[in-house]
């Protein structure tokens, strides 16, 4: 992981610009004004985020293994959709997005039990993971949530045919990046017991 803290910084300033000159503005433009405020602000807090990263295992990945991406009959998984060409990555990267969906951070009170429930679980049929892709995954998908724009950057630059839905995706994802990261020390502490207990 190497992201472009420069180049992450100069299209908020820019998403900022657009949101902050329009002479009508709407509600997500209030709300992108707030959200994207935040976001710049918490950019100088990325390196020390990433040096807090041990070494991590990488191995090919399906790359976005979400609930969008997810088929079910009832309780039973039928298919997954969307595989994109083989690609090795950081196993903690698909685990921590798993687990850290920002649907669960941001919408269940109990999101770090639940998180850590499914790690558990991940473990039951990987027992070799080692212990510190485990603790990492949740950095890793907090690292993953603030280097990303997804949803907003849309809105202002090429809107989609399902805008409506990228802005509220925007929004839960900020979310999930200011939860992950005001709790990341809970997180892990508590991943780092799961990775201990197998």
């Amino acid at each position: 992981m190497n992201p472009d803290l420069a180049k992450l910084d100069a299209t908020t300033g820019k998403l900022l610009g657009i949101a902050g000159e329009r002479a009508q503005r709407d509600a997500f433009d209030e709300q992108a004004l707030r959200t994207l405020a935040e976001r710049r602000a918490v950019l100088p807090r990325i390196p020390d985020l990433l040096a807090g990263l041990p070494p991590l295992t990488t191995q090919v990945l399906h790359g976005d293994y979400s609930a969008v991406n997810l088929l079910f009959d009832g309780d039973e998984l039928t298919a997954v959709l969307d595989f994109l060409p083989p690609d090795p990555f950081l196993v903690a990267y698909e685990l921590g997005r798993i687990a850290f969906d920002p649907r669960t951070v941001v919408l269940d009170e109990d999101w770090i039990t639940v998180g850590v429930n499914l790690v558990g679980a991940y473990l039951e049929t990987n027992p070799h993971l080692p212990a510190a892709d485990v603790t990492a995954c949740a950095r890793v998908a907090l690292i993953q949530l603030l280097t990303s724009l997804y949803g907003v950057k849309q809105h202002y630059l090429k809107p989609g045919l399902i805008q409506d839905d990228l802005d509220q995706f925007w929004a839960l994802r900020h979310g999930a990046a200011t939860r992950l990261l005001d709790n990341l020390a809970d997180v892990e502490s508590a991943l780092a017991q799961a990775a201990h207990d197998r």
